[in-house]
This record gives structure tokens, sequence and C-alpha cells, in this order.
């Protein structure tokens, strides 16, 4: 990673995938249907914002509200800090925030916001005053009030159970900037010991044994599926049938994410697929009947054992870079079988197609690829064709050895 400042806009960039931060928190605010976002520690926006309000939108629209709004999301996050622990505060404009400080390696890099929200109803004359007072800014005062009425009020109740989810995601978002970061490190000191002292079976088995000792401040998987077993519950009482089987997929998803990673590095491909599977019942229930899939694998190429999450980064390229963007029905297929000696996966889409060279740069194909070449060897292959309005087909090949089959 080159130096850039710890926490920045373009630290971000380079730690984490993007676009799957920006699913975590968009399905996230939607669930709890409030607006959203991740934030620098100045309160830039790392995320587009999630579910925001007309109200906060319109506020955004001029120089001046952008700015008041970064500055009281950065405000927010430096007195969470403070407090150590989740803020909740009225913004600069007089509706309910909560904040909570992302901290990585024992530093502030981030602020994940939650809100929009008022605890009580609003007269005409009230939002008036606010208009005269806290929105001096804005060119339209009567196009504000007109909104911020409609701001949907919300309970205490909910606001708590809004903050406790807020540091389930905030923990996760963590683990993931922590996991990516010791990653590149311990790539890095492995290649250096490479060149100077060591072969590279054996590099490989340390890199592997240092991966699972430094992988370190998971979330409390009990705390995680009580909570999604408590949603679920909710969801079954209430009638919300899409919200309860939305939860019981990421349940099943993250069950197998946090356990498989503290323990090993290679897995049967089938449980990798099973996972895939949880991922795009995920997705499914978003996008409904413009999302279509298929999963096959032959009994051999099951039991062969591969990176943990390997294939993750590519399939959620599919959905996300091919077939999201498309006004067309979408059709996602993964198929694996063995050939000569190779394990061979092939992900196909009929999605929008991409950019060759934009997405053979991208963090995600580069990150399956140093993962594969680490534990394969350079016999590995990730072949990707694209074309445009016709879609992506990716293909890994890699060699299977005795010590990669169950």
């Amino acid at each position: 990673m080159s130096e850039v400042a710890f926490g920045s806009l373009e630290w971000w960039q380079q730690v984490v995938d993007i676009g799957m931060l920006q699913e975590i928190i968009d399905r996230f605010a939607a669930s709890l249907q409030c607006g959203a976002v991740l934030t620098t520690m100045e309160g830039e926006p790392v995320t587009r914002p999630s579910n925001f309000t007309s109200f906060c939108r319109k506020v955004r629209e001029t120089r001046e509200g952008r700015t008041r709004c970064f500055r009281s999301d950065a405000e927010g996050g430096r007195k969470g800090l403070e407090v150590g622990n989740l803020q909740i505060y009225h913004c600069h404009t007089g509706l309910i925030d909560m904040a909570i400080p992302l901290i990585v390696e024992g530093r502030l890099v981030g602020i994940l916001l939650l809100g929009q929200v008022k605890v009580r109803n609003y007269s005409r004359d009230e939002a008036e005053e606010l208009a005269r007072t806290l929105w001096d800014f804005s060119p339209d005062p009567d196009g504000l009030v007109d909104r911020f009425l409609q701001v949907p009020v919300v309970d205490e109740e909910r606001i708590n159970s809004g903050g406790s989810l807020l540091r389930l995601v905030a923990s996760h978002v963590v683990t993931l900037c922590e996991r990516r970061l010791t990653e590149r490190r311990l790539l890095q000191k492995g290649i250096a010991l490479m060149k100077e002292q060591m072969d590279r079976e054996s590099l490989e088995r340390n890199l592997k044994q240092n991966q699972l000792r430094n992988l370190h401040r998971q979330l409390n998987p009990h705390f995680v599926f009580n909570t999604l077993n408590t949603i679920s519950r909710l969801a079954m009482f209430e009638g919300a049938s899409q919200t309860r089987q939305l939860t019981i997929q990421l349940a099943e998803y993250l069950r197998y994410v946090l356990r498989k990673q503290s323990q090993e590095e290679l897995v049967p491909l089938a449980q990798e697929l099973e996972c895939i599977g949880h991922f795009l019942e995920i997705y499914k229930i978003r996008f409904g009947e413009r999302l279509s899939f298929s999963i096959e694998a032959t009994a051999e190429a099951g039991r062969v054992r591969v990176p943990f999450m390997v294939l993750q980064p590519l399939v959620e390229n599919a959905v996300v870079h091919g077939i999201e963007p498309s006004l067309d029905s979408g059709i996602l297929e993964v198929s694996c079988r063995l050939d000569e000696g190779y394990l061979v996966v092939r992900i196909a889409d009929n999605g929008v197609g991409c950019d060759m060279d934009h997405l053979q740069a991208g963090l995600g194909i580069a990150n399956v690829r140093e993962r594969l070449q680490l534990h394969f060897g350079d016999d590995i292959v990730v072949a990707i064709k694209s074309a445009a309005g016709r879609g992506t087909t990716v293909e890994v090949r890699l060699p299977v050895a005795e010590e990669a089959t169950a």
C-alpha cells in the first residue's frame, strides 16, 4: 500500500472494497428505514449516502449546507470518541443522528452514522422557526420546511435498537479493515523472506500460520446470531416474510464467515459454494425477478480445498458491476469441474460488461490472484472476458494437489 494518510479517503479506497462496503451500509440503512453513511474523520463521505431523506439531500445541494453536514458528522464522531461509545445527538439542522467512531489499530479512521429522524412531530410554525435560526444557508427555506415535516418520527425503543445494530455493523467494518491490513503486511513480509531465506513451500506455511495468529478482534458470534434471531422473530410476528428470509440468509452467511476465518485458510469448495448461495439469495431478495442464478459443481470438484472466501470478490463483481447496472433481467452462472489435474471455476453473467483494464486492476481481482499464487504458485490462471452489453466471464484454473483435496 502506498503511503497515504491513515483514515483518509485514499486510505479507505486502498484498504477495503468500497463496493462491498456500500452494499453493507445500503442494506443496513434500508432495514432500519434511516439514513446512513460512512465518513472520514473530517466528515467526508467514504460511501454514497444510503437512504437519505429528501430533506437531507436538499440540505446538501448547497455548498454551505454540505459543509455544515460534514462538520456536524465529524463533530458527532469526535464526541463518540471522547466517551468511547455511540453518540446520539442533534445534527446542525435539528434532526436526530447517531455516530460511532471506527478505531483500527488504535487509531480513529472514520465515523459510521445513522439517523435523520425526529423523536416528535413538529408544527409548521416550529419548522419555520428552525428555518429562520438554523437553515439560513438555503435559498429555498419553504421547500426545506415541507421536507422537514415529512421526516419520519421514531420512538426511543427504535433509536436504542438502531444504536445496537450500528455497533454491530461498526465492528464488522473494523474487522474488514484489520483483516485487509494484516493480509497485505503478511504478503509483503513473505515476499521479502522468500527472496532472502526461504523456498515457496516454507514461505506459504509461515504466512498461513501468521494469518491465523493475526486475525483478531472478530465479531462475537453469539451476539451476532442472537441479534439476527431477534430480528427474524420480530419479522415473523410482524408478517414481514422477506425481511425474515433476508435475516436467515445473512445469519447463515455470517455463521460460515465467522467460523471459518478463525479456523482454517483452505476449505472444501462445496462449503464455499454453499456460502455463495446464501450471498446470492440476499441479493435476490433485493433484486427480485431481476436476478436469477445457478451454482453447479461435480462431486470431485466440491472436495477440492480452496482458499477461504477466494471466490466471493468474483461473484460480487458480477452482481454489482455486471447485473446491477443492467436494465434487463440478470443471470449469473457458477460452474466448477476438474479438467486434467486442474480445478476450473467459471463465473459468467449476462450484464453490461466492463472495462477490461479497470477490472484487471481492481482490488478484488488483484486480491484473488495474490491469494491463489500464495497457495498454488504461478501455475494458476485467472482469465477474464467481457463484452459491452453481453456480460463478463471469469475463469479460474488452479492445480489440484493432494494437500488441496479433502
